[in-house]
Protein backbone atom coordinates (compact mmCIF):
# COMPACT_ATOMS: atom_id res chain seq x y z
CA UNK A 1 0.00 0.00 0.00
CA UNK A 2 1.26 3.42 -0.90
CA UNK A 3 1.75 5.79 2.01
CA UNK A 4 2.87 8.79 -0.10
CA UNK A 5 1.22 12.16 0.37
CA UNK A 6 -0.98 13.18 -2.57
CA UNK A 7 -0.04 16.14 -4.73
CA UNK A 8 -1.29 19.44 -3.32
CA UNK A 9 -2.22 22.42 -5.49
CA UNK A 10 -1.40 25.83 -4.00
CA UNK A 11 -4.15 28.41 -4.10
CA UNK A 12 -2.69 30.92 -6.61
CA UNK A 13 -4.57 33.66 -8.53
CA UNK A 14 -3.97 32.28 -12.05
CA UNK A 15 -5.19 28.78 -11.18
CA UNK A 16 -8.75 28.09 -12.33
CA UNK A 17 -10.32 25.58 -9.96
CA UNK A 18 -12.19 22.63 -11.42
CA UNK A 19 -15.99 22.80 -11.44
CA UNK A 20 -17.47 21.65 -8.15
CA UNK A 21 -19.63 18.52 -8.20
CA UNK A 22 -23.37 18.98 -8.01
CA UNK A 23 -24.46 18.51 -4.38
CA UNK A 24 -28.01 17.58 -5.23
CA UNK A 25 -28.60 14.62 -2.95
CA UNK A 26 -27.55 14.42 0.72
CA UNK A 27 -27.39 10.64 0.43
CA UNK A 28 -25.03 10.73 -2.57
CA UNK A 29 -22.84 13.76 -1.99
CA UNK A 30 -23.58 15.11 1.48
CA UNK A 31 -25.37 18.36 2.33
CA UNK A 32 -24.52 21.58 0.54
CA UNK A 33 -22.82 24.21 2.68
CA UNK A 34 -23.68 27.84 3.29
CA UNK A 35 -22.15 30.53 5.45
CA UNK A 36 -24.63 30.03 8.29
CA UNK A 37 -24.54 26.25 8.50
CA UNK A 38 -22.81 24.47 11.36
CA UNK A 39 -20.24 22.11 9.84
CA UNK A 40 -19.76 18.55 11.18
CA UNK A 41 -16.22 17.75 12.38
CA UNK A 42 -14.98 14.14 12.46
CA UNK A 43 -11.91 12.96 14.38
CA UNK A 44 -9.97 10.21 12.57
CA UNK A 45 -7.69 8.18 14.78
CA UNK A 46 -6.00 4.80 14.77
CA UNK A 47 -2.82 3.04 15.80
CA UNK A 48 0.34 3.45 13.71
CA UNK A 49 0.02 1.45 10.50
CA UNK A 50 -3.75 1.06 10.68
CA UNK A 51 -4.28 2.69 7.28
CA UNK A 52 -5.16 6.32 8.04
CA UNK A 53 -2.78 7.62 5.37
CA UNK A 54 -4.30 5.31 2.75
CA UNK A 55 -7.77 6.62 3.61
CA UNK A 56 -6.56 10.21 3.45
CA UNK A 57 -4.94 9.59 0.06
CA UNK A 58 -8.32 8.45 -1.20
CA UNK A 59 -10.15 11.44 0.28
CA UNK A 60 -7.64 13.94 -1.05
CA UNK A 61 -7.27 12.57 -4.60
CA UNK A 62 -10.36 10.67 -5.75
CA UNK A 63 -13.49 12.19 -7.27
CA UNK A 64 -15.89 11.16 -4.51
CA UNK A 65 -18.06 14.28 -4.79
CA UNK A 66 -17.60 15.46 -1.20
CA UNK A 67 -16.01 18.77 -0.23
CA UNK A 68 -13.93 17.87 2.81
CA UNK A 69 -11.49 20.06 4.72
CA UNK A 70 -8.74 17.79 6.08
CA UNK A 71 -6.43 18.75 8.94
CA UNK A 72 -3.58 16.25 8.90
CA UNK A 73 -1.28 15.03 11.65
CA UNK A 74 -0.08 16.33 14.98
CA UNK A 75 -3.58 17.48 15.99
CA UNK A 76 -3.64 17.57 19.76
CA UNK A 77 -0.30 15.78 20.11
CA UNK A 78 3.28 17.04 20.34
CA UNK A 79 5.05 13.77 19.62
CA UNK A 80 7.04 12.82 16.49
CA UNK A 81 5.98 14.00 13.05
CA UNK A 82 4.87 11.34 10.60
CA UNK A 83 7.45 11.44 7.81
CA UNK A 84 4.87 10.70 5.15
CA UNK A 85 3.64 14.28 5.43
CA UNK A 86 6.92 16.20 5.58
CA UNK A 87 7.32 16.26 1.79
CA UNK A 88 4.66 18.95 1.60
CA UNK A 89 6.04 22.35 0.64
CA UNK A 90 9.71 21.25 0.27
CA UNK A 91 9.83 19.42 3.58
CA UNK A 92 8.28 22.21 5.70
CA UNK A 93 5.11 21.60 7.65
CA UNK A 94 2.59 24.07 6.23
CA UNK A 95 -0.04 25.89 8.23
CA UNK A 96 -1.99 27.52 5.40
CA UNK A 97 -4.87 25.88 3.57
CA UNK A 98 -4.23 24.34 0.16
CA UNK A 99 -6.81 23.61 -2.52
CA UNK A 100 -6.85 20.16 -4.09
CA UNK A 101 -7.88 19.08 -7.56
CA UNK A 102 -11.00 17.27 -6.37
CA UNK A 103 -12.43 20.25 -4.46
CA UNK A 104 -11.18 19.25 -1.01
CA UNK A 105 -8.99 21.43 1.22
CA UNK A 106 -5.91 20.31 3.11
CA UNK A 107 -3.69 21.63 5.90
CA UNK A 108 -0.91 20.05 7.99
CA UNK A 109 -0.17 21.47 11.43
CA UNK A 110 2.24 21.09 14.32
CA UNK A 111 0.11 22.70 17.04
CA UNK A 112 -3.19 21.59 18.60
CA UNK A 113 -5.05 22.53 15.45
CA UNK A 114 -7.35 25.20 16.85
CA UNK A 115 -5.54 27.89 14.85
CA UNK A 116 -5.98 25.82 11.70
CA UNK A 117 -9.70 25.41 12.36
CA UNK A 118 -10.09 29.13 13.02
CA UNK A 119 -8.41 29.97 9.70
CA UNK A 120 -10.48 27.29 8.00
CA UNK A 121 -13.74 28.88 9.12
CA UNK A 122 -12.74 32.04 7.25
CA UNK A 123 -13.21 29.92 4.12
CA UNK A 124 -16.62 28.66 5.21
CA UNK A 125 -18.81 27.83 2.24
CA UNK A 126 -16.06 26.01 0.33
CA UNK A 127 -16.48 22.72 2.21
CA UNK A 128 -19.16 20.56 3.79
CA UNK A 129 -17.18 18.48 6.30
CA UNK A 130 -14.08 18.74 8.50
CA UNK A 131 -11.85 15.72 9.09
CA UNK A 132 -9.20 15.92 11.81
CA UNK A 133 -6.53 13.25 11.41
CA UNK A 134 -4.46 12.52 14.50
CA UNK A 135 -1.13 10.83 15.04
CA UNK A 136 -1.11 7.15 15.94
CA UNK A 137 -0.36 8.04 19.56
CA UNK A 138 -2.99 10.73 20.12
CA UNK A 139 -5.79 10.40 22.69
CA UNK A 140 -9.03 11.10 20.78
CA UNK A 141 -10.92 11.83 24.01
CA UNK A 142 -8.77 14.86 24.76
CA UNK A 143 -9.24 16.18 21.24
CA UNK A 144 -13.01 15.65 21.40
CA UNK A 145 -13.21 17.47 24.74
CA UNK A 146 -11.17 20.36 23.34
CA UNK A 147 -13.56 20.79 20.41
CA UNK A 148 -16.63 20.30 22.55
CA UNK A 149 -15.59 22.93 25.10
CA UNK A 150 -14.46 25.63 22.66
CA UNK A 151 -17.34 28.11 22.69
CA UNK A 152 -16.03 30.21 19.78
CA UNK A 153 -15.74 27.20 17.48
CA UNK A 154 -19.04 25.82 18.74
CA UNK A 155 -20.98 28.43 16.79
CA UNK A 156 -19.42 27.23 13.52
CA UNK A 157 -18.76 23.49 13.91
CA UNK A 158 -20.19 20.52 15.79
CA UNK A 159 -18.37 17.42 16.92
CA UNK A 160 -19.82 14.75 14.65
CA UNK A 161 -18.03 11.57 15.72
CA UNK A 162 -14.78 9.71 16.36
CA UNK A 163 -13.69 7.22 13.70
CA UNK A 164 -11.03 4.69 14.70
CA UNK A 165 -9.09 2.64 12.15
CA UNK A 166 -7.95 -0.79 13.31
CA UNK A 167 -5.27 -3.04 11.81
CA UNK A 168 -7.03 -6.42 11.70
CA UNK A 169 -3.76 -8.34 11.60
CA UNK A 170 -2.10 -6.66 14.60
CA UNK A 171 -4.93 -5.36 16.78
CA UNK A 172 -4.73 -8.13 19.37
CA UNK A 173 -1.02 -7.51 19.92
CA UNK A 174 -1.57 -3.73 20.09
CA UNK A 175 -4.33 -4.05 22.67
CA UNK A 176 -2.11 -6.26 24.82
CA UNK A 177 0.80 -3.77 24.98
CA UNK A 178 1.67 -2.26 28.35
CA UNK A 179 0.44 1.31 28.87
CA UNK A 180 3.01 4.14 28.89
CA UNK A 181 4.44 5.12 32.27
CA UNK A 182 1.82 6.89 34.37
CA UNK A 183 -1.07 5.77 32.14
CA UNK A 184 -3.74 3.18 32.89
CA UNK A 185 -4.54 2.24 29.27
CA UNK A 186 -2.53 2.06 26.08
CA UNK A 187 -3.50 4.19 23.08
CA UNK A 188 -5.03 1.34 21.08
CA UNK A 189 -7.42 0.65 23.96
CA UNK A 190 -8.36 4.33 24.29
CA UNK A 191 -8.90 4.73 20.55
CA UNK A 192 -11.31 1.81 20.50
CA UNK A 193 -13.13 2.91 23.65
CA UNK A 194 -13.85 6.40 22.30
CA UNK A 195 -14.90 5.32 18.81
CA UNK A 196 -18.33 5.92 17.30
CA UNK A 197 -17.35 4.15 14.06
CA UNK A 198 -14.63 1.50 13.76
CA UNK A 199 -12.98 0.65 10.43
CA UNK A 200 -11.63 -2.86 10.75
CA UNK A 201 -9.00 -2.43 8.03
CA UNK A 202 -6.53 -4.80 6.33
CA UNK A 203 -9.05 -7.62 6.43
CA UNK A 204 -7.35 -9.01 3.32
CA UNK A 205 -4.31 -9.89 5.46
CA UNK A 206 -6.15 -12.25 7.82
CA UNK A 207 -8.16 -15.38 7.18
CA UNK A 208 -11.90 -14.85 6.81
CA UNK A 209 -12.44 -17.47 9.50
CA UNK A 210 -10.54 -15.25 11.99
CA UNK A 211 -12.55 -12.07 11.41
CA UNK A 212 -15.50 -12.95 13.71
CA UNK A 213 -13.12 -13.43 16.65
CA UNK A 214 -11.34 -10.14 15.89
CA UNK A 215 -14.64 -8.29 15.70
CA UNK A 216 -15.75 -9.93 18.95
CA UNK A 217 -12.53 -8.71 20.59
CA UNK A 218 -13.26 -5.16 19.43
CA UNK A 219 -16.86 -5.29 20.65
CA UNK A 220 -15.72 -6.59 24.03
CA UNK A 221 -14.17 -3.16 24.61
CA UNK A 222 -16.69 -1.00 22.74
CA UNK A 223 -20.10 -2.57 22.28
CA UNK A 224 -21.67 0.65 20.98
CA UNK A 225 -19.69 1.45 17.83
CA UNK A 226 -20.69 0.41 14.33
CA UNK A 227 -17.94 -1.74 12.75
CA UNK A 228 -17.12 -1.51 9.02
CA UNK A 229 -14.80 -4.16 7.54
CA UNK A 230 -12.41 -2.72 4.93
CA UNK A 231 -9.37 -3.57 2.84
CA UNK A 232 -7.03 -0.84 1.61
CA UNK A 233 -9.20 1.62 3.61
CA UNK A 234 -11.93 1.52 0.96
CA UNK A 235 -15.08 2.68 2.70
CA UNK A 236 -18.24 4.55 1.76
CA UNK A 237 -17.49 8.01 3.15
CA UNK A 238 -21.14 8.33 4.12
CA UNK A 239 -20.47 5.73 6.81
CA UNK A 240 -17.97 7.97 8.61
CA UNK A 241 -19.01 11.56 7.80
CA UNK A 242 -22.05 13.44 9.11
CA UNK A 243 -23.10 10.52 11.33
CA UNK A 244 -24.45 12.72 14.14
CA UNK A 245 -22.93 10.58 16.88
CA UNK A 246 -23.06 13.46 19.38
CA UNK A 247 -26.48 14.80 18.47
CA UNK A 248 -28.56 11.62 18.63
CA UNK A 249 -28.42 7.86 19.12
CA UNK A 250 -28.93 5.19 16.49
CA UNK A 251 -31.58 2.83 17.81
CA UNK A 252 -30.79 0.34 15.05
CA UNK A 253 -27.27 -0.27 16.33
CA UNK A 254 -25.92 -1.62 19.62
CA UNK A 255 -26.44 -0.88 22.43
CA UNK A 256 -29.98 0.28 21.73
CA UNK A 257 -30.89 -2.65 19.49
CA UNK A 258 -29.63 -5.32 21.93
CA UNK A 259 -27.73 -5.81 25.19
CA UNK A 260 -24.00 -5.13 24.97
CA UNK A 261 -22.59 -5.89 28.42
CA UNK A 262 -19.08 -7.10 27.69
CA UNK A 263 -15.90 -8.51 29.16
CA UNK A 264 -12.52 -8.19 27.47
CA UNK A 265 -10.36 -11.30 27.53
CA UNK A 266 -7.11 -9.33 27.08
CA UNK A 267 -7.79 -6.77 29.79
CA UNK A 268 -10.99 -7.49 31.67
CA UNK A 269 -10.80 -4.07 33.32
CA UNK A 270 -11.95 -2.32 30.10
CA UNK A 271 -15.53 -2.95 29.08
CA UNK A 272 -18.99 -1.77 28.04
CA UNK A 273 -21.80 -1.77 30.61
CA UNK A 274 -25.48 -1.16 29.77
CA UNK A 275 -27.98 -0.12 32.47
CA UNK A 276 -31.65 -0.47 31.58
CA UNK A 277 -34.07 2.42 32.16
CA UNK A 278 -37.51 0.75 32.12
CA UNK A 279 -39.40 3.72 33.60
CA UNK A 280 -39.86 7.42 33.02
CA UNK A 281 -37.37 9.18 35.31
CA UNK A 282 -37.20 12.53 37.01
CA UNK A 283 -34.32 14.25 35.21
CA UNK A 284 -32.81 16.30 38.10
CA UNK A 285 -32.04 13.07 39.96
CA UNK A 286 -30.58 11.40 36.86
CA UNK A 287 -28.50 14.51 36.16
CA UNK A 288 -27.10 14.49 39.70
CA UNK A 289 -26.26 10.77 39.34
CA UNK A 290 -24.34 11.40 36.11
CA UNK A 291 -22.46 14.32 37.61
CA UNK A 292 -21.26 12.29 40.59
CA UNK A 293 -20.18 9.44 38.30
CA UNK A 294 -18.28 11.60 35.80
CA UNK A 295 -17.04 14.47 37.93
CA UNK A 296 -16.14 12.57 41.10
CA UNK A 297 -15.14 9.29 39.38
CA UNK A 298 -17.05 7.22 41.86
CA UNK A 299 -20.19 5.12 42.04
CA UNK A 300 -23.03 7.54 42.96
CA UNK A 301 -24.14 7.14 46.54
CA UNK A 302 -21.23 4.84 47.38
CA UNK A 303 -18.94 6.58 49.86
CA UNK A 304 -16.54 3.67 50.26
CA UNK A 305 -12.88 4.42 49.66
CA UNK A 306 -12.60 1.38 47.42
CA UNK A 307 -14.79 2.91 44.76
CA UNK A 308 -13.81 6.54 45.37
CA UNK A 309 -10.13 5.88 44.73
CA UNK A 310 -10.16 2.54 42.89
CA UNK A 311 -9.10 3.95 39.54
CA UNK A 312 -12.50 3.89 37.81
CA UNK A 313 -12.44 5.77 34.50
CA UNK A 314 -15.59 6.38 32.48
CA UNK A 315 -14.48 7.27 28.97
CA UNK A 316 -17.81 7.42 27.15
CA UNK A 317 -21.42 7.71 28.29
CA UNK A 318 -24.44 7.36 26.02
CA UNK A 319 -28.07 7.29 27.08
CA UNK A 320 -31.58 7.33 25.70
CA UNK A 321 -34.09 8.06 28.46
CA UNK A 322 -37.71 8.99 28.98
CA UNK A 323 -37.75 11.83 31.49
CA UNK A 324 -39.89 14.18 33.49
CA UNK A 325 -38.85 17.70 34.61
CA UNK A 326 -36.10 17.85 31.98
CA UNK A 327 -33.91 20.94 31.60
CA UNK A 328 -30.90 20.88 29.20
CA UNK A 329 -27.43 21.12 30.75
CA UNK A 330 -26.66 24.77 31.52
CA UNK A 331 -30.12 25.98 30.52
CA UNK A 332 -32.50 28.22 32.48
CA UNK A 333 -35.57 27.06 30.54
CA UNK A 334 -38.68 25.85 32.28
CA UNK A 335 -38.64 22.07 32.87
CA UNK A 336 -40.38 19.89 30.29
CA UNK A 337 -43.12 17.79 31.83
CA UNK A 338 -42.20 14.85 29.57
CA UNK A 339 -39.31 14.46 27.12
CA UNK A 340 -37.28 11.82 25.29
CA UNK A 341 -33.67 12.70 26.05
CA UNK A 342 -30.27 11.76 24.63
CA UNK A 343 -27.17 12.13 26.81
CA UNK A 344 -23.65 12.08 25.35
CA UNK A 345 -20.51 12.16 27.50
CA UNK A 346 -16.74 12.13 26.96
CA UNK A 347 -14.73 11.73 30.15
CA UNK A 348 -16.03 14.40 32.59
CA UNK A 349 -17.93 16.38 29.93
CA UNK A 350 -21.51 15.61 28.92
CA UNK A 351 -24.51 17.16 27.22
CA UNK A 352 -28.22 16.37 27.15
CA UNK A 353 -30.94 17.33 24.69
CA UNK A 354 -34.49 16.49 23.66
CA UNK A 355 -35.08 14.28 20.61
CA UNK A 356 -38.17 12.94 18.89
CA UNK A 357 -39.76 9.87 20.48
CA UNK A 358 -37.83 6.78 19.38
CA UNK A 359 -40.06 3.84 20.17
CA UNK A 360 -43.09 2.55 18.26
CA UNK A 361 -46.35 2.29 20.24
CA UNK A 362 -45.50 -1.14 21.65
CA UNK A 363 -42.39 0.37 23.28
CA UNK A 364 -44.22 3.08 25.16
CA UNK A 365 -44.80 3.04 28.90
CA UNK A 366 -46.86 0.14 30.20
CA UNK A 367 -47.78 -1.21 33.60
CA UNK A 368 -44.61 -3.33 33.58
CA UNK A 369 -42.30 -0.59 32.32
CA UNK A 370 -40.54 0.06 29.01
CA UNK A 371 -38.99 -2.24 26.44
CA UNK A 372 -35.15 -2.34 26.54
CA UNK A 373 -34.62 0.49 24.02
CA UNK A 374 -34.15 3.00 26.85
CA UNK A 375 -30.89 2.69 28.76
CA UNK A 376 -27.66 4.30 29.90
CA UNK A 377 -24.43 2.83 28.50
CA UNK A 378 -20.92 3.26 29.91
CA UNK A 379 -17.55 2.45 28.33
CA UNK A 380 -14.64 2.57 30.73
CA UNK A 381 -12.02 0.96 32.90
CA UNK A 382 -12.27 -0.55 36.39
CA UNK A 383 -16.04 -0.07 36.49
CA UNK A 384 -17.43 -2.08 39.44
CA UNK A 385 -20.45 -3.69 37.80
CA UNK A 386 -22.27 -4.85 40.90
CA UNK A 387 -21.91 -1.49 42.67
CA UNK A 388 -22.96 0.45 39.56
CA UNK A 389 -26.01 -1.73 38.99
CA UNK A 390 -27.01 -1.39 42.63
CA UNK A 391 -26.59 2.39 42.50
CA UNK A 392 -28.58 2.64 39.24
CA UNK A 393 -31.37 0.44 40.63
CA UNK A 394 -31.63 2.71 43.66
CA UNK A 395 -31.82 5.73 41.36
CA UNK A 396 -34.61 4.10 39.34
CA UNK A 397 -36.61 3.49 42.50
CA UNK A 398 -36.11 7.03 43.78
CA UNK A 399 -36.57 8.86 40.48
CA UNK A 400 -39.68 6.91 39.57
CA UNK A 401 -41.26 7.04 43.01
CA UNK A 402 -41.09 10.85 43.07
CA UNK A 403 -43.33 10.93 39.99
CA UNK A 404 -46.12 9.10 41.81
Amino acid sequence: MSENIPELIEDVPDLVPPPQPELSSPDQHGPSCDDNKIVPATILTGYLGSGKTTLLNYILTEEHGKRIAVIMNEFGDSQGIDQAFTSVNDGEMVEEWLDLKNGCLCCTVKDKGLKAIESLMERKGKFDYILLETTGLADPGKIASMLWSNEELGSDIRLDGIVTMVDAKNVEQQLAEHPPSGETMNEAQKQLAFADRILLNKTDLVGQDLLPAIESLIRSINGTAQVEKTAYAKVDLGAILNIGAYTDVDIGSPPFSRDVNSHHHIDARIRTLALSAPHRLRWPLVDAWIQELLWDSRVPGDESCAHASGGMEVLRLKALLLTAEFVPVGSSDEPSESATVVVQGVREMYDSFVVADKGPPQQEETAVGLVGLYKLVLIGREMPEQALRSSWTQLLLTAQSELQ
